[in-house]
């Protein structure tokens, strides 16, 4: 191969290398400011206390057909998924909602709509499945899923009383 063609060809792959990687870069940082900015590490329970109204869903198993509500007091999550309510005992471990003790307690109405149920599903999974945390002000993300392609983000709509 004559060497001009030599030198094309690798500034034709170093070319397409810095377009992926600037591909990479910007759907990162898109992700990161879908909910407001910059995402703190959740220390601890303390920042989580209060109620969290679920207000993107734009990567989640589907999109929400009901609201879906967190509220955390103390140790205790209450959830309100759209059809039935649901309750743990939780920790904040390296960022990761943790169940701890029996894990999730639902109640066990039927969902006549099957859109509720199949939230109802996934929005259990998530919880199940120790979902990391970030925060950024009154905005909180859940990530799981296998590579974390899921995302569910919440928006303080009552702040920690005490």
């Amino acid at each position: 191969m004559p060497r001009r063609a030599v030198v094309t060809v690798s500034l034709l792959a170093a070319l397409v290398l810095v377009l992926a990687a600037g591909a990479v870069a910007w759907v990162g940082a898109r992700d990161r400011s879908t909910l407001g900015g910059d995402q703190q590490r959740v220390g601890s329970l303390a920042d989580l206390a209060g109620t969290w109204t679920a207000v993107n869903d734009t990567t989640t198993p589907a999109r929400l057909v009901a609201p879906v509500v967190l509220t955390v007091e103390g140790d205790r999550l209450a959830v309100r998924t759209g059809c039935n309510s649901a309750g743990a005992t939780v920790a904040v471990r390296d960022s990761r909602l943790v169940l701890v003790g029996g894990g999730l307690m639902t109640t066990e109405m039927a969902c006549l709509d099957a859109g509720v149920t199949a939230q109802e599903d996934w929005v259990v999974a998530m919880l199940t499945a120790r979902p990391r945390l970030e925060h950024a002000g009154p905005t909180l993300a859940l990530h799981w899923g296998p590579g974390e392609r899921y995302w569910l983000g919440f928006e303080r709509t009552t702040p920690a009383t005490g």
